[in-house]
């Protein structure tokens, strides 16, 4: 009686934690996944796997071969590999249909933008405009925007020019230390100060800098008298091969 029982005997089937009846293991062999067929269909349901690049013909073929060699006394367990076979079926399906390309929307060359395109970003644009005005006059000089450098020194005193800064960088004494976060000088400030200083009578850089100066004071000075130039607030000339420097005439 034990051997009639155990000869017709039927295998429990394999239950989750969960309660559901997992499906046969199916082996699925191909290039981008190699696992059984509750695996395959859990990658596919969390779209950790491409299932275009899977063939499900050989998977087919593996279930109707268990289907052959089970007893067919495990209807659980067959009915769990074909639903999910037929899932993995239907999601390739799906995923197999041409998708529907929209039509690319085409915008006659100068033809204006509607109100939907920038109505809501004139308050950026107005603002971005601004900083940008603002950062050409600190940093940039148009064409046009300011006088023109004279051009007796762009053909004759560039020469004195550099060799006037370079003496009064050589008396100029050594920087005291300072931190990094004071603040910078203004060159505007700057300007009045070399504007005071100078007068109607021709004098050199080193009549006009008040000693004792640092380099970085006669970097300043120097700055400052070139823009008062470029500006024709001040003149310079050559006397005897040196540079010369006096306010201009009002």
């Amino acid at each position: 009686m034990r051997n009639e029982l155990a000869k017709f005997s039927v295998s429990p089937p394999c239950v989750t934690a969960l309660g559901v009846v997992a499906p046969p293991p199916i082996q699925v062999e191909s290039d981008t996944f190699s696992g059984p067929l509750a695996l395959l269909f859990e990658f596919v349901r969390d779209r950790r796997v491409n299932l275009l690049d899977i063939p499900l013909a050989p998977v087919c073929e593996s279930y109707f071969l268990y289907l052959l060699s089970s007893d067919r006394s495990n209807l659980d367990e067959s009915a769990a590999a074909l639903v999910a076979l037929a899932y993995l079926i239907e999601r390739k399906a799906w995923a197999m249909l041409p998708a529907p390309e929209e039509e690319p929307i085409e915008v006659e060359e100068g033809a204006a933008l509607g109100e939907g395109c920038i109505g809501d970003y004139q308050f950026a644009i107005a603002a971005l405009t601004e900083f940008e005005a603002e950062r050409l006059k600190l940093f940039f000089r148009p064409e046009g925007a300011f006088p023109s450098i004279p051009p007796e020194i762009i053909n004759h005193e560039i020469d004195h020019l550099a060799a006037a800064f370079a003496a009064i960088l050589g008396r100029a004494e050594p920087s005291p230390f300072e931190t990094v976060h004071r603040a910078r000088r203004s060159l505007a400030s700057m300007m009045k100060s070399v504007l005071d200083a100078i007068s109607h009578e021709y004098r050199s850089l080193e009549q006009i800098i008040p000693a004792p100066f640092t380099r970085e004071d006669a970097v300043y000075w120097f700055l400052a008298i070139l823009e008062l130039i470029r500006l024709g607030s001040a003149r310079l000339r050559l006397d005897d091969g040196n540079v010369h420097f006096a306010r201009a005439a009002a």
